[in-house]
């Protein structure tokens, strides 16, 4: 009778892990996903039923997204289906397989129903829903049978973007909110402040925004080469967004399961503010310099912990943003604070002397207590970037584990009983350059290709289960040093963002390299395109390595690809290497100065991506 049982569970197995295999192209990739027989037929017929609690967010939505993927007009209501009536429906239920944001997905010949516990849960089961919808709509769509059961892993699924370093429309916001959405992304963490710009009206400090949102040209000039504004030219790059447009923000992300977490980046990484407002700064200095940063490093940016009036400022700003903001934190930075002045200001030693404090480190722990203290009085949670931890440390607040390498907030800070959010530069800091640096745009000389994206383990093994307890997810985060325009932000978002969508969300077990690439390949890459998104294929990127052999004279080349399924195809002789061009199969040695040109070929012959050239000099 055990053999029986056992090799029906085995046969079980196979038949889960088939489907797995065989799935349509979801992202992120759910628990499970089991097919059966049969195609549920989505045509103008069928009728949409939500829960009528929700009819007001919901109906437009799925009518709107309906309206768009496939062109279908469909019949929305509250109201139960009428015998017979073929539908799909959303429907609340309790289960205690379902967890909040959770959903069980069951599509059948006559019907298809999305269950949740909850309004997010709903959401996120119109999401794979939606995939699996052709790209291309006749009218009538055959969607095949199945049922999907899914969980998120993290109750933070964050994409962080930097709109101080260089401004971005609110209409573009709203476009990647909708994306991200889609991908089950649940946290926008909105960079408001830095040394390049203040993108927030904040009512009673007018000139945070009439000076400090504006800055001078150094367009055309390379991020760290460029020299320091005067007060005479003219300041025509920038922007703000008004605190009408942020509530339009705020309620359209609401409808998309998304919470907008505001930063205001204090006490380092300030020139926009203390150029607005010089009585923030630590004392009176001719030759300090008062106008907004135009890029690369920007002396004299900190506020000065030492002044009383620093805190009665910042208490008002954060007030304005905290009745703006419904969301439950405030991020109030706490980074990379350069406390040279600090050592010279009379104020902060005094501050020092008066508060019994050892150094500048505990210095900067007292000002991001009182401002904890602050973000408390509005009823908030302070976010901090790792660097609070220093010091004295601001228990009760929850970190963003940034730092790598010579510091571990990573292990430490969930080891201190701090909520941790995970944002590794290493992994997740989508500003790097995404394919070979002689091919990229400009960016940091470092290459965080897809591929590391999504190998990604958030949790560190050295946690205990209760230590891991204190996780509370995953973020990338998009700096806007190299991003000048809309299209080169979106070519460094996408389709990072969505392999940090599927670290955030799915089960490590369930994630697969080979199975993500098909599924940007044959569904998400042609999707995102549609909806006229600027979509990165460094995918395809060739990487090469040489050195010369000076005993031989010859250079020896080592070449590799992310991407798995292709052939990497080389010349050396100058020209455009094809399906009949060498293959390369390991370290080769060629003549120094040859020029290289390789590009990835498929079994049909066909070129992806960019050709890499390269002289071996």
């Amino acid at each position: 009778m055990n053999r029986i049982v056992l090799i029906i569970s085995l046969f079980l197995i196979s038949i889960t892990g088939e489907a797995q295999k065989n799935s349509p192209n979801f992202i992120p990739q759910p628990e499970s996903v089991q097919f059966s027989d049969g195609v549920f037929v989505l045509d103008q017929i069928t009728k949409v039923i939500v829960p009528k609690k929700f009819r007001e967010q919901l109906i437009p939505y799925v009518a709107e997204k309906i309206q768009s993927d496939l062109g279908l007009n469909l019949v929305y209501s509250y109201n139960g289906p009428d015998k017979g009536e073929k539908h799909i429906l959303f429907k609340l239920e309790k289960k205690a397989s379902l967890k909040e944001e959770g959903y069980h997905l069951i599509i059948g010949p006559e019907s298809i129903v999305v269950m949740a516990k909850d309004y997010a849960g709903l959401f996120n089961g119109f999401q794979t829903l939606r995939q699996t919808f052709p790209l291309e709509s006749t009218g009538e769509v055959r969607i095949p049978a199945m049922e999907v059961k899914d969980n998120p892993r993290f109750q933070w699924r964050g994409i962080m973007l930097d709109v101080s370093r260089h401004f971005q429309p609110k209409e573009f916001i709203l476009k990647q909110i909708d994306v991200l959405s889609s991908y089950k992304v649940n946290k926008f963490h909105w960079h408001l402040t830095d040394d390049q710009g203040w993108r927030i009206e904040i009512k009673k400090y007018p000139k945070l925004t009439e000076k400090g949102a504006w800055r001078a040209d150094r367009s055309g000039i390379a991020w760290w080469e460029r020299e320091k504004a005067t007060a005479e030219e003219p300041k025509t790059v920038g922007g703000f967004y008004t605190q009408e447009e942020i509530k339009e923000v705020i309620a359209y992300a609401k409808v998309r399961n998304v919470e907008i977490i505001p930063e205001i980046d204090v006490p380092g990484h300030s020139k926009a503010l203390v150029a607005s407002y010089p009585e923030l700064f630590c004392y009176d200095d001719p030759e300090a310099d008062f106008e907004v940063a135009v890029g690369g490093k920007a002396p004299d940016n900190t506020v000065c912990p030492g002044k009383e009036y620093s805190y009665g400022f910042l208490n008002d700003v954060i007030k304005e943003v905290a009745a703006l903001f419904p969301s439950q934190y405030l991020h109030i930075g706490g980074d990379e604070c350069n406390k040279k002045n600090w050592k010279k200001c009379p104020y902060c030693q005094k501050a020092k002397l008066d508060n019994g404090l050892e150094d500048e480190e505990e210095l900067q722990s007292y000002f991001i207590q009182r401002i904890h203290e602050l973000v408390k009085k509005q009823k908030k949670t302070m976010i901090g970037w790792d660097e609070i931890l220093s010091g004295n440390g601001a228990p009760g607040a929850t970190i963003m584990a940034w730092r790598r390498g010579k510091y571990t907030p990573q292990i430490t800070a969930p080891q201190e009983g701090y909520p941790t959010i995970m944002t590794s530069y290493k992994y997740s800091y989508i500003s790097q350059v995404q394919g070979p640096t002689i091919t990229e745009p400009e960016g940091p000389k470092v290459v965080l290709p897809l591929s590391k994206v999504y190998g990604h383990e958030p949790v560190a093994a050295e946690l205990t289960e209760a230590q891991k307890e204190l996780v509370l997810g995953n973020q990338a985060s998009l700096w806007g040093e190299f991003t000048p325009t809309q299209e080169h932000c979106e070519y460094m978002l996408y389709p990072r963002a969505i392999a940090s969508a599927e670290v955030s969300w799915s089960l490590p077990e369930t994630k697969n390299w080979e199975r993500f690439q098909t599924a940007l390949e044959d569904y998400h890459f042609d999707k995102l395109e549609r909806k006229g998104i600027n979509v990165s294929k460094s995918l395809y990127s060739v990487y090469p390595s040489y050195t010369i052999d000076e005993l031989h004279g010859e250079a020896i080349v080592y070449l590799q690809t992310e991407s798995v399924g292709y052939e990497i195809r080389y010349t050396l002789d100058g020209s455009e290497p094809d399906i009949d061009s060498a293959v390369y199969t390991k370290a080769f040695r060629a003549e120094p100065k040859s020029l290289l040109k390789a590009a990835l070929f498929n079994d049909k012959g066909e070129q992806k991506g960019k050709t890499l050239e390269l002289r071996l000099k």
